[in-house]
């Protein structure tokens, strides 16, 4: 039978293979400014006690997504200014994730061979890799913390499933729909209505937070433009614009997904 143990090194083993990936990668100078340069300037600035202002934007690296998870990561800065920290951790992320997954098959009743096996294919999803090797993006670490979210609402842990909900929300300000969904799963399908109500609370209400007063107050630009940028701007130039054109246009969406090179990556990956 895999025990924990078995899972721990696996884990292991998929950490540093994904670290040594992206740092090749890094080596090899195909790394970029944006994103890597961005965050490691911005938590550089962070563990020096200075204002985080990024060089490109000439802005608060909060205003960007307000990624205040940014701020406990720039202690390990603390200990030595190196932007693999950022590569490490965004490797680790990905792999610890495979934990509370096997924990959730575990409490699905699922046996422990087969929760094994799929923290493994988890493991081998080729986005995986992918996500990993390009540069370094914070909302990586909201991957663990969504599925320790969900065991927690599961377990009936209140406490730990709250500490999820800041790590989500810390790590970037579009996840607040992403909890919203977990939230209306969990009221209406999981039957679980404290944390359901509290997370589809938590969406709403740090969704309008942040795109109504702080990216607006950080940047002096329309949350929209910094949290959709120019790859949505198809959906429209405003928050009202792109709702109404999700709905009502969805050919504009569908255009998007539905493509000969989706198409054949979905080949590949099967």
């Amino acid at each position: 039978m895999h025990k924990k143990n078995d899972l721990f090194w696996l884990i292991g083993c998929a950490t540093i293979t994904l670290f040594i990936c992206s740092a090749i990668r890094h080596i090899l100078f195909q790394s970029n400014a944006l994103d890597l340069g961005w965050f490691d300037q911005g938590v550089y600035l962070i563990s020096q006690g200075k204002p985080p202002i990024i060089s490109f934007v000439d802005y608060h690296i909060l205003g960007d997504h307000i990624a205040f998870i940014l701020y406990p990561i720039a202690l390990l800065y603390k200990i030595y200014p190196s932007v693999y920290w950022l590569l490490f951790l965004q490797a680790f992320s990905l792999s610890l994730a495979a934990f509370p997954l096997w924990q959730l098959a575990i409490e699905a009743g699922l046996k422990e061979k087969q929760a094994y096996t799929l923290a493994l294919v988890y493991l081998l999803y080729p986005l995986i890799f992918n996500v990993n090797l390009f540069d370094f993006h914070p909302e990586v670490i909201a991957v663990p913390a969504i599925f320790w979210t969900i065991l927690a609402a599961r377990l009936n842990n209140l406490w730990g499933f709250c500490l999820g909900i800041i790590i989500i929300l810390g790590c970037k300000a579009i996840l607040s729909l992403t909890l919203l969904g977990m939230g209306i799963w969990l009221l209406l399908w999981e039957k679980k209505k404290i944390p359901g109500i509290i997370a589809m609370i938590s969406g709403i209400l740090w969704f309008i937070i942040t795109t109504k007063l702080l990216i607006p107050l950080l940047t002096g630009k329309s949350a929209v433009i910094e949290m959709a940028d120019s790859r949505y701007s198809y959906l429209g130039d405003s928050l009202p614009a792109i709702i109404f054109n999700l709905f009502l246009k969805p050919d504009l969406v569908l255009g998007k997904i539905f493509t000969g090179n989706n198409l054949g990556r979905c080949i590949i990956e099967i």
